[in-house]
């Protein structure tokens, strides 16, 4: 398809890019950094912290504090309302919703944040179209999400949320998009939007590449498809979704449902930014689409090029969109290769349980569960005997002794947790068996204004 060959060109610039930031990224880093805070000086937020008098990335953290979504709130209600140039120089065209411990937090999007996701997007696509060329032979189905909100204006006067999930890729590639990207009817309705979708994708059977978010989202459209899903797609080459931290056993559900289709782990596009992109190499840190930092566990703070070897670190984000050292809380460990690092997703950095002392963190815990042959997730009972319970995504267990022992042992590796067990402040795991709890999470998410498509799953629920 010359649309196919279109796109592919636009990505092949927008990796070109990307791999010139990856050959230098301190001097990328930099470079985008000055850009960023030059354009914003003027800005509400640039006065406030002296943009125009920083000059290196040491200034820059001397000047700006880190800041979590709570404490970047009172700047993003600012710029929602309507306020001149709060963050941004250029007036955004759209904002994004995105949930955080205070809220849901509305994202401004400028012209350059749009551009800014096309650079993170565009260098993955051309990634899987070297990679399964058969793509360009049929049709993409891509979703964040149904549209299981209904449109909404800000007081600021702009819409919340962009008109579509092609609209990230800009207009100039709306065209060849329109023709290789299928767009099942919009649907408001949580209770039948799998049904709605399903009925859509069962007509096309030139569907090559399936490319949503949570796994969670494909096995609910799974289970609403009329017939086997390798006999309605028999030319589907490749889905695309989350894959690691608490996505793991879902990801592995979606393998059974559709033998011999590649599965390709998504990098973490979040509603502020690009932070990581598949490529050949693996998930690399979005050079070309924001400015990284990275914290280690004694909040010291590196730039991708003094990343080291097997250490985790959360992400602080500079972005077109306005957000500067805004601390997303994402939790990832680096791996060199190929001279350049590499960024796998563990967790939530910022979901920790506490209830006598353990301090169990999500990624832990998605450690903890990682043996298990099905989705599971550990919730915090307070009260008279304090425990936690392991709520299963199934009817029964074969061995439910066996299993709540693995897992104990397995908890037991944090010696506070261990510590807590054996002074008796902790009883042990209570094992509950809910079938479909991910998927009443994810409608639940929707409903309070998320989008279903991106519903993640956490090893570490709240009560």
């Amino acid at each position: 398809m010359s649309a196919w060959r279109e796109i592919a060109a636009a990505a092949a610039r927008e990796m070109d890019a990307l791999e010139r930031a990856l050959a230098d990224p301190a001097r990328q880093q930099a470079e985008r950094l000055c850009a960023l805070l030059a354009a914003n000086a003027r800005t509400e937020f640039g006065r406030q912290h002296g943009f125009d008098r920083i000059r290196d990335v040491e200034d820059f953290r001397r000047a700006v504090p880190l800041r979590t979504d709570t404490e970047y709130a009172p700047w993003l209600d600012a710029a929602s309302r309507g306020g001149p140039a709060t963050l941004t120089a250029d007036a955004p065209v759209a904002f994004e919703s995105t949930g955080g411990t205070t809220g849901a937090k509305h994202i401004p999007y400028p012209p350059a944040a749009l551009d800014a996701f096309r650079a993170g997007v565009l260098p993955w696509l051309g990634y899987l179209l070297s990679r399964y060329p058969r793509i360009a032979d049929g049709i993409a189905y891509v979703a964040a999400s149904p549209l299981t909100r209904r449109a909404r204006t800000l007081p600021c006067g702009l819409p919340l949320g962009l008109s579509s999930d092609a609209a990230y890729l800009g207009t100039a590639l709306a065209p060849a998009l329109a023709q290789v990207i299928t767009a099942p009817p919009p649907c408001t309705d949580i209770a039948a939007w799998a049904g709605t979708t399903m009925a859509h994708l069962a007509q096309c059977r030139d569907l090559t590449i399936i490319s949503v978010w949570s796994p969670t989202f494909l096995l609910e459209l799974l289970d609403a498809a009329p017939a086997e899903p390798r006999d309605l797609w028999p030319n589907l080459q490749v889905v695309s979704m989350w894959m690691d931290g608490a996505s793991a056993p879902y990801a592995a559900r979606v393998a059974r449902r559709l033998p011999g289709v590649a599965l390709d782990a998504k990098g973490v596009l979040a509603t502020e930014s690009v932070i990581t992109v598949g490529t050949r190499r693996g998930h690399v840190p979005a050079l070309t689409s924001a400015f990284l930092e990275f914290i280690d566990a004694d909040d010291a703070c590196f730039l991708a090029h003094e990343l080291r070897d097997g250490e985790r670190y959360r992400v602080a984000l500079t972005t077109p969109g306005g957000l500067y050292r805004y601390d997303i809380g994402d939790e990832f460990e680096c791996a060199w290769r190929d001279g350049a690092p590499t960024l796998r997703f563990v967790g939530r950095a910022n979901l920790v349980s506490d209830l006598v002392g353990e301090k169990l963190s999500d990624s832990f815990v998605a450690q903890a569960l990682a043996p298990l042959d099905t989705a599971a997730a550990l919730v915090p009972r307070a009260g008279p005997r304090p425990h936690y319970r392991l709520v299963i995504d199934s009817a029964a267990s074969p061995e439910p002794e066996t299993l709540v022992a693995l897992v104990e042992s397995r908890l037991r590796a944090n010696p506070q947790y261990d510590y807590a067990r054996r002074l008796g402040q902790l009883r042990e795991i209570e094992l509950v068996h809910s079938p479909g709890f991910a998927r009443r999470r994810a409608h639940a998410h929707a409903l309070a204004g998320g989008r279903l498509g991106d519903a993640k799953s956490s090893a570490l629920l709240p009560e």
